[in-house]
């Protein structure tokens, strides 16, 4: 079975730039460096961690306003609300459909 993060890059990749990296601190480095118009993130992710990251981009002035979308395998409502509470602009539960 494929891995979601390959899954979703080669989803996206037919209409967008995408920049994969293999943790949240690499995210983070590259984010603050040039700053993308979208940051998609797992919640659990090596390193620093989805929500982590999250509160990293948001406290920092190159990344304050960068979209972020996290993707869980986390269904219930606390752990969408947790990431929503965190500042994600939007929480998608795995697995999901290209529409």
């Amino acid at each position: 079975m494929p891995r979601c993060g390959d899954y979703v890059r080669r989803l996206l990749s037919r209409d967008f730039d995408i920049t994969a990296v293999a943790n949240g601190e690499q995210a983070l480095a590259m984010a603050i460096e040039n700053p993308p118009d979208l940051v998609l993130s797992d919640v659990r992710i090596p390193g620093l961690d989805g929500i982590a990251l999250l509160k990293a981009l948001r406290s920092h002035p190159a990344t304050s306003m960068t979209p972020v979308i996290l993707l869980s395998a986390r269904a219930g409502e606390e752990s969408r609300l947790e990431g929503l509470d965190a500042g994600a602009d939007d929480y998608l539960v795995k697995p999901f459909t290209a529409q």
